[in-house]
Formats: C-alpha cells, sequence, structure tokens
C-alpha cells in the first residue's frame, strides 16, 4: 500500500501525478468520476438539506464556517466550540458539531485530492498553488527524514498536526511525495485528520474547563498561533 520512500521534486510529482492519472481515468473510470464528482455532489445536497430543514441563515452560516475553516483556522476551529449559554446567544457551533464537521469537508477534500492530485495540477491557479506545497513537502522531509522510511506513518502525522502546510491538501501531496498509493494517501489523511481533531477536541475541553472561552488571552494567542 505504502510504494517506494523517495521523496519527488516538483516536476517529478506533477509529470507522474498526470500520468498515474490519465492511467487511473482509463483503467477505473466510474471510481475516477464517483471520486470527483462525489463530494462535490453530497456537499450540495448537504446545504439543501439545512437549507429546507434550518432554513437560509443556517445554510450561510455552514458555508461561511467552512470558507473560515478551510483558508484559515483549519482544525483550530474546534477550540471555538460553545456549550450552554454561549451557544444559544451567540449560535456558535459546539465543539463536537464541529469536530464532525471538519472531518466530513476533511475526507470531502481528501477523497478530491487524493485521487484526482494530477487533474488539478493542469489547472490555472490551483496547479500554482500544489507545486508551492510540494516545495513546503520536500523540506519536511529534508527535516524530518525519518518520515522517508516509516511512509504511512509519516503521512499520518503530517497530517495531524494543525500547521499551515497539513491537512487534506497538503496531505494529499505528502502522500505523493512519499510515494504512497490513493487508498493509502486517502487513509492516511482519514486517520492523522481524526487523531487531530481529536487532539484539538480534548484541548478545547481543557479551555472550558480551566481557561474560559471569554479569555482575551485566549482570543490573541489562537490568532498569533494560527498566522
Amino acid at each position: 500500500m505504502c510504494g517506494k520512500s523517495r521523496a519527488m521534486s516538483a516536476e517529478e510529482t506533477e509529470v507522474t501525478a498526470q500520468k498515474d492519472e490519465a492511467a487511473f481515468r482509463r483503467d477505473y473510470p466510474v471510481v475516477w468520476w464517483l471520486t470527483l464528482v462525489g463530494p462535490f455532489v453530497l456537499t450540495c445536497g448537504i446545504l439543501f438539506a439545512v437549507w429546507e430543514l434550518a432554513g437560509p441563515k443556517a445554510a450561510w452560516r455552514l458555508v461561511s464556517t467552512a470558507v473560515a475553516t478551510f483558508f484559515f483556522f483549519g482544525k483550530f476551529v474546534i477550540l471555538g466550540g460553545s456549550e450552554g449559554d454561549l451557544l444559544n446567544a451567540r449560535g456558535f457551533y459546539t465543539a463536537e458539531q464541529l469536530v464532525v464537521f471538519v472531518l466530513c469537508m476533511d475526507l470531502m477534500t481528501a477523497c478530491v485530492l487524493a485521487f484526482h492530485l494530477g487533474f488539478l495540477f493542469r489547472l490555472p491557479v490551483v496547479g500554482e498553488k500544489l507545486k508551492a506545497l510540494v516545495d513546503d513537502g520536500q523540506f519536511i522531509l529534508q527535516s524530518n527524514r525519518w518520515m522517508k522510511r516509516t511512509t504511512f506513518l509519516g503521512l499520518v502525522v503530517f497530517v495531524m498536526f494543525p500547521l499551515a502546510a497539513t491537512g487534506s491538501v497538503g496531505g494529499s501531496i505528502f502522500g505523493r511525495l512519499l510515494g504512497v498509493s490513493r487508498v493509502g494517501t486517502f487513509l492516511g489523511i482519514a486517520l492523522g485528520n481524526a487523531l487531530g481533531c481529536a487532539v484539538m477536541y480534548f484541548g478545547s475541553e481543557l479551555i472550558t474547563r480551566y481557561v474560559g472561552r471569554d479569555n482575551p488571552f485566549l482570543l490573541i494567542g489562537g490568532i498569533g498561533v494560527v498566522t
């Protein structure tokens, strides 16, 4: 499942990914379409259900939370979960809801990226961003050479830590650099995200118990960590 452990350059990664993508589409056309289109259809279905059951305001709040989570907060959004009076007064999500939210979003992102990295390399703007993430992955590999030897475990650890270059996007590229298969990359991302969300969830519980969510130093510290 894990394959070879030699890291590849940005150019090699792009060429190899595109060749594998072409072979994948030729040999498994049904799986190719399901993994590419399925996450988008499922996302639209969830938004439609929320719109119908809870109203437009709830649907737009879900979209805004997704955008903020994907582009800024990442797993750290779980630390902002509310409970009790805060939940009722401000309309925040609970920490449990945010865990499910982050896991679902990461899994759908991983499904597209882990199986279709070669296709995404061809997109005008996205492709260049992915190449930049390849360089980030190479830097992490050079700094942590043990990841080359452990492959799948290295991928899980990489995704688990809530850093700027990690997550489903960075994990898909990192899996490619480590030579992990599509299925192995998806499973590694899923496991790493689950462990990372668990760490954030229990961190959220500790904040509620010992610090308090309205503490101004928590807000300042959280912004500093994210940036």
